[in-house]
């Protein structure tokens, strides 16, 4: 009902408001953090959180303050003002748990208030829709947009970060979409929250704390709102989430994960997306600058909606989330094995979630039923972007209808073909060359087969031959990518794995590599490969799968000085006996350890009740020398 009293702003003083926001907090965030050390206000480390330090709290009074600033410096209207009534709402119940601590009722009491504001303005999900379904639509997305932000404020500057994306791409929006009050407030929210940063980012000096994170979440949330009012239904459906794909991913991952593994949802803890890129290898603020790319590729995305036709626009979705949902398995499969006390747990959990889709999804031939189902949004969403990228983005009007009135028959013939293939009998996280050239030979007869049928039944006026190469070419990398994605996130993780015993591999060879691929796939051994050792001066500087070949034996007192080495691992095929010698002595002598690897097949001793013993298994073994 306050929407229409609005009146209109300009984009310069929108801009300017952006600029006066990241002032304000620039000059506010040092007063709070004096502040907040003066009186005691710290947050100090525990089990549950990532800092080693205590950090002053509270930092998001500075953030609201330089906010209130720019909106009223930027333009002659902002939100109605029940919408800031909402935002206060949250501000006091983030001030209070900051201070005192809160109860949950009161936090979902204070919750549901600030979203009957939002709706009270005029605010809804699906505003053109029934009430019925828009308005639980719009308390669900408003409350989970502002727990979502909160919850990913668990690494430094991450929160402020994916708001300064997310606001910058929705002031874009609003502009694109002539609302420039939404504009105005999202670029006062994105200088806010850019001024936040400089001292956020690691090792951050201020936390925003609640008070900032939930003021900052529900005011994102307003604006998505803002852009799904102002566009048509894709994008009223697509844009709100593709903007904050991050917090949803993080905020879905954390709640699936939590009840396989039969913990409570509202628990704290480090095993959140962000915590468990960490676990894996990247650091801090490695994995502040992926999940902030991530989130400036879906603002992109989001952008690009506003020009996309319909088919293509949920095409691109569809691709996206077989992205998104392979990530999320393999980081809910591996990620959590290296939090601590969390080995019997991610076990649990796998167990639960196999015993869940062996019940309702296909028995034990599950994983095929899953990958049948990404393939279905693959093989369909690469047909239509064939069809765009074959025409420019606008297909002429004939072809078009062609296209969706042939995409049910379409799906149907790849997945014979497919099927015809094996592609469903594989396992995929262990597949190699050959199952790479049985997919394209697969795609390519299936793309063949389609291009046939098409001529058949519309005539040879309806071929376009570049769109059958191109629907190879894209159903090809996409169904590739979704099969092999898992395996090489699994090998990464391993080539960036840290802890244990700093070793050297001796060898750059097949025998090499195939040490460091063991050591690699089998952390609990407890070594790290730190580099390579080769008699071959030709080989020293190149990389393999990764790992540098940092130079010959006679380099070893340097190379172990500069990379911290504690031992020197031989492949017993690797060098001759005296050689062997002539490196242990070598390892002696800069007092680092020397292991042998011996990979051998033993028959099983006469009195075994198996059929295979431990040393019958074809296991490699380290073997002391």
């Amino acid at each position: 009902m306050y929407l229409d009293l609005l009146s209109p702003t300009t984009v310069e003083g929108a801009l300017y408001g952006g600029v006066v926001a990241l002032l304000g907090v620039l000059v506010l965030t040092p007063l709070v953090i004096r502040a907040a050390h003066w009186s005691g206000q710290v947050d100090r480390p525990t089990e549950d959180r990532w800092h080693d330090r205590p950090v002053a709290l509270m930092g998001g009074i500075a953030i609201v303050g330089g906010l209130l600033i720019g909106v009223g410096t930027g333009g002659d209207s902002a939100f109605p003002w029940p919408v800031w009534a909402g935002a206060g709402i949250l501000f006091a119940l983030g001030l209070a748990d900051d201070l005192w601590g809160a109860r949950p009722d009161a936090k979902v009491l204070a919750q549901v208030l600030a979203t009957a504001c939002v709706l009270y303005s005029g605010y809804a999900f699906w505003r053109r829709g029934a009430v019925w379904v828009s308005m639980p639509l719009t308390f669900l997305w408003v409350i989970g947009i502002t727990n979502a932000l909160n919850l990913i404020d668990g690494i430094d500057g991450l929160a402020a970060s994916v708001t300064a994306i997310a606001a910058g791409a929705l002031a874009l929006l609003g502009v694109a979409l002539g609302e420039l009050t939404l504009a105005t407030v999202m670029l006062a929210l994105a200088g806010a929250a850019i001024g936040f940063l400089v001292y956020n980012t690691p090792p951050a000096s201020v936390f925003m704390g609640d008070c900032g994170s939930l003021v900052l979440g529900y005011l994102l949330s307003v604006g998505a709102l803002g852009v799904q009012g102002g566009g048509g239904p894709v994008v009223g459906t697509l844009v709100p989430i593709a903007v904050m794909a991050v917090p949803i991913f993080d905020t879905t991952f954390v709640t699936l994960t939590r009840v396989l593994r039969g913990r409570s949802v509202t628990d704290g803890g480090t095993d959140h997306v962000h915590h468990r890129l960490i676990k894996l290898g990247a650091s801090e603020g490695q994995a502040l600058a992926l999940l902030s790319g991530m989130s400036a590729a879906f603002g992109g995305v989001a952008l690009s909606a506003l020009w996309m036709q319909r088919p293509l626009a949920l095409s691109v979705a569809a691709l996206l989330l077989v992205l998104v949902t392979v990530v999320g398995v393999y980081l809910a499969t591996m990620g959590g094995e290296r939090l601590a006390g969390a080995s019997s747990s991610a076990s649990g959990m796998t167990a639960r979630f196999g015993a869940l889709m062996r019940t309702y999804a296909g028995g034990a031939s599950w994983k095929s039923v899953a990958g049948l189902l990404a393939d279905l949004l693959v093989v369909g969403a690469a047909f239509v972007v064939a069809a765009y990228l074959r025409y420019g983005g606008s297909p002429p009007a004939d072809w078009s209808v062609v296209m969706l009135e042939i995409l049910p028959a379409v799906i149907g013939a790849k997945f014979l073909v497919f099927y015809t293939f094996g592609l469903y009998e594989g396992i995929w996280r262990h597949a190699g060359t050959p199952e790479v050239v049985r997919l394209a030979g697969a795609s390519g007869t299936a793309s063949v087969v389609v291009g046939a049928g098409l001529v058949t039944v519309k005539g040879s006026a309806a071929l376009a031959p570049s769109i059958f190469i191109l629907d190879w070419l894209v159903t090809t990398i996409g169904i590739g990518g979704a099969r092999f994605a898992f395996r090489a996130l699994r090998q990464y993780a391993a080539a960036h794995r840290d802890g244990g015993r700093r070793v050297l591999v001796y060898g750059s060879g097949p025998d090499g590599i195939l040490l460091l691929r063991h050591l690699r796939h089998h952390p609990e051994l407890g070594r790290t490969v730190v580099g390579l050792l080769d008699e071959n001066s030709v080989r020293h500087g190149y990389r393999m799968q990764g790992i540098q070949v940092l130079g010959g034996p006679d380099d070893l007192p340097d190379i172990c000085s500069d990379h911290d080495v504690e031992e020197v691992i031989v492949h017993l095929k690797v060098v001759s006996k005296e050689e062997r010698s002539r490196i242990r002595e070598q390892c002696a002598a800069v007092g680092v350890d020397c292991q042998y690897f011996d990979p051998t097949l033993r028959p099983a001793p006469e009195t075994s009740t198996s059929p295979l013993t431990d040393n019958g298994r074809g296991e490699e073994k380290i073997l002391s020398p």
